[in-house]
């Protein structure tokens, strides 16, 4: 009899713990502590290679969007539950349900998806008791492939479950799955063009997103913000677009997407010992924007393929960062001034098109597509960017002293010191220019044949440096 009952505690000390563990594990993703999860989840799985390792991981690459780990983490849970006897039935209903994730937004195969989802459902709803969280996210992942399968009764009819669940619960968690069910009714109304409701719903998700407090998810925030501007953007509303945008892009930074690992790289390492320390970083922590993009750029001229891959390793971490793909276009933009390869050239202008369209108004980002363009030859192009930034900068001065500079140092073939003038002459207009910038623009007067003004700043300069 004691046996017994001991045995009992145990098993059930065993699945408090065991469920404490994984409600742990669920949070860090809940949270967007994707570095944390990230550390955690690979060592463990270094440690042990179990079916819950494997999918703790296959769940953190799937939130950064590499899709392709996601999928090769998946079957390998999948792989290791088969191999038991009597499997956990929760924990491969999860499996499958993530199984059914991946089919749905990778292949768009939506047969395939349901059948990983209603063998996912049965489990869960047989035990919705304790389940709540999963099955309502379950619900909203069905919902969702109905939506694009152009069921929307049923995709209505999953939305509501799934909001019924979350309104009869108080964890804090719920209000994230509740601000992504409006968000996707937002998206419906959108796409029949009833932007009125639209908004209602986007505000609805905005408001749970930001109740969510701990479980507050920055990428989910930013997109309802920007969602939010669009609307503001098609009634002409420019204060609220850019007010909206700009709070977007508080959330999108808050996002670990680009310092998951503090990192020294020598500055006085030859080239191959500095890729070699990138690829040793990037072996451990291969979401790490900054090194994916160097490595990127170390390889743009001898191996184009594998270029492409690690610039794409950067975007997939978080596929709506502007900055990430300014830096990619700067890459390649400056591949095309030394060698003239028009394939460089279109895929600076390609990723240049992508960062402006999450630039969200924020101005450094507009300094370096000017940038980019002045080394495309576009000067058309680079001075639409610079104004912008003019515009949304404080100091006008510095402003047009950095564009001057930035012109004057990338224009190689020297044939834009007209614009070199032009800058420093709005600057001078605002306050007199110091030294380093009398001295360039006497030489880009000269440089244009407009001897006479270049006498008369070299006059000043000298002047300047009279005692």
């Amino acid at each position: 009899m004691k046996k017994t009952l001991l045995t009992t505690l145990i098993i059930l000390i065993s699945m408090i713990f065991t469920q404490n563990l994984s409600l742990a594990e669920e949070e860090l993703l809940l949270k967007s502590n994707l570095k944390t999860a990230y550390i955690q989840y690979n060592k463990a799985l270094k440690e042990k290679l179990t079916a819950e390792n494997y999918l703790n991981m296959c769940k953190v690459t799937f939130i950064l969007n590499d899709k392709d780990a996601a999928r090769k983490y998946c079957k390998a849970s999948m792989n290791e539950i088969e191999k038991e006897k009597n499997p956990d039935y929760e924990l491969k209903s999860n499996i499958l349900a993530m199984t059914g994730d991946i089919y749905s937004t990778v292949y768009r195969n939506s047969n395939v998806t349901f059948d990983y989802y209603n063998q996912a459902k049965e489990y869960k709803e047989k035990n919705a008791e304790t389940n709540k969280y999963d099955l309502a996210e379950l619900y909203r992942d069905i919902a969702y492939v109905y939506d694009y399968t152009n069921r929307n009764d049923l995709a209505k009819t999953y939305r509501e479950k799934a909001l019924k669940i979350a309104d009869e619960q108080e964890g804090k968690e719920f209000n994230n799955i509740k601000a992504l069910i409006y968000k996707d009714m937002a998206a419906y109304e959108g796409k029949n063009l009833k932007y009125t409701k639209e908004k209602e719903y986007l505000d609805k998700a905005l408001e749970y997103a930001l109740k969510a407090e701990e479980y507050h998810n920055y990428m989910l925030c930013g997109d309802i913000y920007n969602k939010i501007a669009d609307y503001y953007e098609l009634k002409k509303d420019k204060k609220n677009t850019i007010e909206n945008r700009k709070n977007a892009l508080k959330e999108y930074s808050k996002f670990p997407d680009q310092n998951l690992i503090d990192k020294e790289i020598p500055e006085d390492e030859n080239e191959k010992e500095t890729i070699e320390n990138i690829k040793q970083k990037l072996e451990e922590f291969p979401y790490d924007v900054d090194l994916n993009v160097m490595a990127g750029s170390y390889y743009i001229l001898n191996d184009k393929d594998l270029a492409e891959k690690y610039f794409k390793n950067a975007i997939n971490v978080n596929p709506v960062n502007a900055y990430v793909y300014a830096a990619i276009s700067a890459a390649y933009a400056e591949k095309y001034n030394e060698n003239k390869i028009k394939d460089y050239k279109m895929l600076a202008k390609q990723y240049a098109a992508d960062t402006e369209k999450y630039a969200n108004y924020e101005p450094d980002i507009y300094l370096t597509l000017g940038l980019v363009n002045v080394k495309l030859y576009d000067m058309s192009a680079a001075n639409k960017a610079f104004e912008f930034y003019i515009e949304n900068t404080k100091d006008k001065y510095e402003s047009y002293c950095e564009i001057a500079a930035l012109i004057w140092y990338n224009d190689s073939k020297m044939q834009y010191r007209n614009y070199v003038v032009k800058y420093l002459e709005k600057a001078k207009s605002i306050k007199e220019l110091n030294s380093i910038y009398k001295l360039m623009l006497a030489s880009a007067y000269k440089q244009i044949g407009k001897q006479k003004e270049a006498n008369n700043t070299a006059t000043d300069l000298i002047k300047d440096r009279i005692p």
